[in-house]
């Protein structure tokens, strides 16, 4: 039996509050065969009209359902796509 291949890309909302994306991590963790974890921005530079989060990257199994990932992000609004390399 082989690693199930993953698919891995980021998601970002730039205007959207730490206790969001928390939020939006914990129900992609519920969803059997999806993992995500939250990319600190890196600036030094502290705005409050920017997020804390850089993005919020997804790992998601061959077997994991892609139609309720996307429910869950659809619903907190329109995101920016990001492949992330293996």
């Amino acid at each position: 039996m082989g690693i199930p291949k993953l698919k891995r890309y980021a998601v970002r909302y730039d205007s959207m509050p730490l206790m969001v994306y928390r939020e939006v991590a914990a129900h992609l963790a519920c969803i059997p065969g999806v993992e995500a974890e939250l990319e600190w921005r890196k600036d030094p530079l502290f705005r409050y009209s920017d997020s804390e989060i850089e993005a919020l990257q997804i790992r998601q199994e061959a077997d994991a359902d892609p139609e309720q990932v996307q429910r869950v992000l659809d619903h907190y609004g329109t995101w920016q796509y990001s492949p992330l390399q293996d």
